[in-house]
Parts: C-alpha cells; sequence; structure tokens
C-alpha cells in the first residue's frame, strides 16, 4: 500500500472522529484512502523496465564484499554523480525512450572512465531510475557538471556523451541540439564543440566545398548557397535539354542536397 493512500486514509479517519459520525467516519476513511491512491499514483515510479535497465542488475552484499568500491566519497563526489546521470539521461532522452545500448554506454563511462566500483555503481543505477521517471534540468545539469570539473574532464565528458549519441545510429537533429546545448553549459566555446564533433562525425571540409563555402561560413550563408545550388541544378530546369542532361542535373543536384544535409546533422540546424 503507498504512503499517500495510507496516509490519506488516516487523515479521513481523523476528520471522521472528530465530526463524530459512524458513517462520517467510514466515508471520510474510504474518501481519504481513494484520494491518496490517486496521488500514489500520480507520483510513484514507473515500473521498471527489465530491457532498459539489464545492463545495472542489482548488486548483491556478496558482490560488494569481494569486489572493493571506488567512486564518490564525499557529498561533493555523490552531487557530482547525480549531476552526471541527469546529463547523460538528457542526451539519452533527446531522440525519444532511454534504450538498453544507451544505458550500457552511461555505464561505462562512470566504470572504465571514472572508475566506479560495485557499490557507487548501484548509486549511478538510483540516479537513472528517478531520472528515467522525471527527467531532469540538461542546462542545470551541465551547469553543474562545468562547475565541479576541470577543463580536460569536461571534454572528455562531452566526448562520451558524443558516443552516448551515436550508440544506437546516426545523430538525430534533437540529439545534436542536446549536445550544443550540453557544451555550452559545460562552459566549451564552439570551436573545441567543432573539434569533439569533427572526431565522432568526421570532417565536412568536403561538404562546403560542393557548395562552395568555407568551414567557417555561417548558417544562413550555408542556408543560402543550398537554396541557390538546389534551384540552379534542380532537373527539371534542363528537361526540355534532353534525358542526359536532365540525368546529369539530377546527380548535382542530390550531390549538393546531401552536403547539404550532413552540414545541417554537423551543426544541427
Amino acid at each position: 500500500m503507498g504512503a499517500g493512500k495510507v496516509l490519506g486514509a488516516m487523515i479521513g479517519l481523523m476528520v471522521g472522529l472528530l465530526i463524530g459520525n459512524p458513517l462520517a467516519i467510514v466515508l471520510l476513511a474510504i474518501a481519504g484512502g481513494v484520494a491518496g491512491h490517486f496521488y500514489d499514483e500520480q507520483h510513484a515510479l514507473p515500473l521498471e523496465s527489465p530491457e532498459v535497465m539489464a545492463d545495472f542488475p542489482p548488486v548483491s552484499l556478496q558482490d560488494l564484499a569481494n569486489e572493493p568500491d571506488t567512486g564518490p566519497e564525499d557529498d561533493e563526489g555523490r552531487q557530482l554523480a547525480r549531476d552526471l546521470c541527469a546529463l547523460f539521461i538528457e542526451v539519452a532522452h533527446a531522440d525519444g525512450d532511454v534504450r538498453r545500448e544507451e544505458v550500457r554506454e552511461i555505464r561505462r563511462y562512470f566504470e572504465q572512465v571514472l572508475g566506479y566500483g560495485p557499490e557507487s555503481l548501484q548509486l549511478v543505477r538510483s540516479h537513472l531510475k528517478e531520472f528515467l521517471a522525471r527527467p531532469p534540468d540538461l542546462d542545470a545539469a551541465a551547469d553543474a557538471c562545468q562547475a565541479q570539473l576541470p577543463a580536460a574532464e569536461r571534454r572528455r565528458l562531452l566526448d562520451s556523451l558524443f558516443e552516448l549519441a551515436l550508440v544506437d545510429g546516426s545523430l538525430q537533429r534533437s540529439e545534436r541540439e542536446a549536445l550544443r546545448r550540453a557544451a555550452r553549459g559545460l562552459g566549451m566555446s564552439e570551436d573545441e564543440e567543432h573539434e569533439v564533433a569533427a572526431h565522432h562525425l568526421g570532417e565536412a571540409d568536403a561538404h562546403y566545398a560542393v557548395l562552395g563555402l568555407p568551414p567557417d561560413a555561417s548558417d544562413s550563408d550555408v542556408k543560402r548557397a543550398f537554396r541557390r545550388l538546389a534551384a540552379e541544378h534542380h532537373p527539371d530546369k534542363v528537361s526540355h535539354l534532353g534525358r542526359q542532361a536532365a540525368e546529369q542535373a539530377a546527380r548535382r543536384f542530390q550531390e549538393v542536397r546531401d552536403a547539404y544535409e550532413e552540414i545541417r546533422r554537423l551543426r544541427g540546424l
């Protein structure tokens, strides 16, 4: 029985006793229990999905005894773990539901990068469950991590966030925007963010060349160049010149479009 249901029934019972009417006692106790049950339903954590959290199984006392723990040793370290979990969950949430492979990637960061042991990983597990139920604030989490991590660790964190975003396939625009917000919140410059992005997504120089632009072109320049070239090379414009001309224009049009889409993906446009 949920705590809200018990408390509601008790409050209803007490009010009924104050009234002194036996029927009122029964009805108010029932009404309080129903109200409390509704509260429990609205605020309860969702049932844990065995599939999503399969890589974070509960650890037995024997496991903890056999493997000494490493990880946060004070309140500040535990708060950092919570903020990191919030940041990871928000990036994982960016493209929809959190998947098992994303949770596995989060565990890898805490276990391999930060060196967390079994007990500390259970702390991570509890934070992830909490944030799966009630998503946190990405910007607040990033700001908190910036205040607690040195520059090198913030860059390594962003690198891991990119790995998380890519673990389930190609980068979605919503994920790219979440990564950009994370980078800004972590206090990283656009150049630093682009370096990390290029490491994971590849250099885009060739794509800019297709649009006749330098890599440092503004977003508006990219959009303007694409619209101009797409209109110039649209197959419909040369359809009257015959099949060969139309096919050549179609290839060029597709090349321009592919370059633009890749730049959009890299920039999160």
